[in-house]
């Protein structure tokens, strides 16, 4: 019973220096959080935090780690749910990400440009590039279920996954810019439309789906973000 009660306040301690280093990043950037500022922060000796992680690249790795579960975490089940055909998890896959960031917009909008600051580059290009690589074999499944159900048309389900997958990822840095536009006052809210428009075509034409069957954000989610 002890090991049981010792190994769930491990676990609790763990996810504090976790929260702390987090906040460090967002706020000051990953370049400038340290050891000592987390040592700081949590009042605890060095030996104490190196007894949870052994390095700051430690702490780095379990935040991506972090990041990246929480996300699939809300889009596995949609793949997984048997009783979805293709097409609306895709569909599902795109609103359920959208509407979970927009519940959370209070939050996630201060925090938006300090996580694209220089200081966090490789920070954010890690827990991009895990969130991704854990995301294609996700989209691999439902592929291969939509050209079985005959939803999807493309000639092989693992290659337009990875295509696919690419795509989001390069993506990422289009729709951060034109949010801080948004944000900065120097783009109508009419461009933000054009854009979703010809990326929701984009996958369209790729996947053979029917004209406005695909949408990367509802509009609730949109007017959310953009307007």
């Amino acid at each position: 019973m002890s090991r049981t009660r010792n190994h769930a306040a491990h676990a609790v301690r763990r996810d504090e220096i976790l929260d702390v280093a987090e906040r460090l990043i967002r706020t000051r950037g990953y370049d400038a959080m340290s050891i000592q500022s987390v040592q700081d922060d949590l009042g605890c000796s060095r030996g104490a935090l190196y007894h949870y992680f052994e390095s700051k690249e430690a702490i780095l790795g379990a935040l991506v780690d972090r990041m990246t579960a929480a996300g699939m975490a809300v889009l596995e089940p949609i793949a997984d749910d048997p009783s979805l055909a293709a097409a609306d998890k895709l569909r599902a896959l795109f609103t359920t990400g959208g509407n979970w960031k927009s519940a959370r917009s209070d939050f996630l909008l201060p925090l938006l440009r300090g996580w694209y600051q220089p200081g966090n580059d490789l920070v954010r290009v890690r827990a991009e590039a895990a969130a991704y690589e854990q995301f294609r074999p996700l989209m691999t499944r439902v592929l291969r279920q939509g050209v079985a159900e005959g939803a999807v048309s493309v000639s092989s389900a693992d290659h337009a996954a990875l295509i696919l997958t690419a795509l989001f990822a390069g993506s990422t840095d289009a729709m951060r810019h034109l949010l801080m536009d948004r944000l900065d006052g120097r783009v109508p809210y009419e461009e933000v439309e054009r854009f979703i428009h010809a990326y929701n075509e984009a996958i369209e034409r790729i996947l053979g789906l029917p004209p406005r069957s695909f949408s990367l954000l509802d509009d609730d989610a949109m007017r959310t973000w953009f307007a």
